[in-house]
């Protein structure tokens, strides 16, 4: 009886030790507030603590890769980064710049390797093409009709295609308006500027001088891209039909090519240009007195020369006949687009929203510390601007230009370098406009057959 009340105090002790361990263990174990992963491989959020109060959430990371432009530029949208991230929507962006020249490296590695930025600046022209490869999301479901709907028309066929948006724009730029010197303009009697291709060569002449030229044309090479909007404005259309399988090279063309031929002809444009299209060095400088260029041009004279800031003025590029009504240019510049394979559309398109397409002041500011140097794509932006530019004497000029502007067109370079050499042909005697139509209809249908360009326009 000793042996058995002796077996079951000892076995009594076991179990006690036993259960005091396994409480010991069960307060040891630390509380978490981590995520887990659910049986779906899903990450869940740590449920509210037991006092109630809801467990604040890490907001979801929006990755936006940005080109480097100019410093002002870099700086506003890096502090608009910082205003988004401040305001608690949710998402938090985290914004890397890139320079021009290593962009497209950079960007087709991190497509290639599905590592490619949430949402990301892209230039028109390459909107219909990443757009038919499948490496950008139509934004219909993601951002609000309104949006939208306040887009300038021509701005809305920029961004769209078979009935879709793939892109938000950030802005637009002209790629063609006249500057010209007011105090020359004044010292030579001219009191209005030129709106016909006759009064621009008259008042070049005025102003032609020992030491400037009355007028700067782009350069040969830049004929090619810049005079898209002139080929528009003097022919009703572009160098090859809606369908790309015939040119469309016809008086409208020959007129054009003379009229640049006139310009050398009456010795009012240097024989070699001074400086690039896209450069108003020459302007600036003093070496001309009117000068066609794309709007971006205002920003450098503000900048580089700050002398001639009271005495130039913007017009629209004169035309054949004088109508001002009709396109004028085309539009270049910068759209907003959101990667195909994001994870994070929504929170992509809520940053886009913010930036771009809700509060007016915002989407103003940057036009305004642009010097009104771009145009705004949204009609709203573009009404408060106009409302508010102050002293400002180009911000209509440009924002006009912009409404009435193209896209750029979106075949083969093949097709407008040609029409750069029918007018450099014609422009230095070579052979007459023609000839040089002649010539250039012959080329371009070559490079129709050669490239199999019948029937495959994206926008048809």
């Amino acid at each position: 009886m000793k042996l058995k009340r002796m077996v079951a105090l000892i076995l009594t002790g076991i179990m006690l030790v036993m259960t005091l361990t396994a409480c010991s263990s069960e307060k040891k174990e630390p509380a978490t507030t981590d995520r887990t992963t659910d049986t779906n491989n899903e990450v869940t959020e740590p449920a509210a603590d037991t006092e109630g109060d809801t467990a604040s959430e890490a907001p979801v990371k929006v990755v936006v890769w940005n080109q480097i432009f100019e410093d002002w530029n870099q700086e506003f949208f890096t502090q608009k980064a910082e205003e988004y991230n401040a305001l608690g929507r949710g998402y938090e962006v985290e914004q890397t710049f890139i320079a021009g020249d290593a962009w497209t490296e950079r960007m087709a590695g991190a497509q290639a390797s599905g590592s490619a930025p949430d949402t990301y600046v892209l230039s028109y022209n390459g909107l219909v093409s990443a757009a038919r490869d499948g490496l950008i999301m139509p934004l219909n479901d993601l951002l609000p009709a309104e949006a939208f709907d306040d887009l300038h028309d021509n701005v809305k066929e920029m961004v769209s295609l078979d009935g879709k948006y793939y892109a938000y724009p950030q802005l637009v730029e002209p790629s063609t308006v006249l500057y010209y010197r007011t105090d020359l303009f004044e010292a030579a009697g001219i009191t209005e500027a030129p709106k016909t291709w006759d009064q621009l060569i008259e008042d070049a002449k005025k102003l032609t001088t020992n030491d400037v030229f009355g007028l700067s044309v782009p350069d040969f090479p830049s004929m090619g891209w810049c005079t898209w909007g002139l080929q528009v404005a003097t022919s009703g259309h572009l160098a090859i039909n809606d369908n790309w399988d015939a040119p469309t090279i016809d008086q409208g063309y020959i007129d054009l090519a003379n009229f640049y031929k006139r310009c050398y002809d009456e010795g009012v444009v240097p024989e070699v240009a001074l400086s690039p299209y896209a450069n108003m060095k020459d302007f600036g400088e003093g070496s001309v007195a009117m000068k066609f260029c794309g709007s971006w041009g205002i920003a450098q004279i503000i900048n580089e020369y700050p002398e001639l800031a009271d005495k130039f003025a913007v017009v629209a590029p004169p035309t054949k006949d004088g109508n001002q009504d009709t396109t004028l240019a085309t539009n270049g510049g910068w759209t907003y687009v959101i990667d195909a394979k994001s994870k994070v559309a929504e929170g992509a398109a809520d940053y886009i929203s913010w930036l771009l397409a809700e509060d007016v002041k915002t989407s103003a500011e940057f036009f305004e510390l642009a010097k009104y140097a771009k145009a705004a794509p949204r009609k709203s932006v573009s009404e408060y601007l106009n409302a508010n530019a102050g002293e400002s004497k180009w911000a209509e000029v440009v924002s006009y230009v912009s409404s009435h502007a193209i896209a750029e067109p979106i075949y083969p370079w093949d097709i407008s370098s040609s029409i750069a050499l029918m007018i450099e042909n014609t422009s230095l005697g070579m052979m007459s406009a023609e000839d040089a139509a002649a010539q250039t209809t012959t080329t371009i249908q070559d490079v129709i057959n050669n490239q199999q360009l019948a029937g495959k326009n994206p926008r048809q």
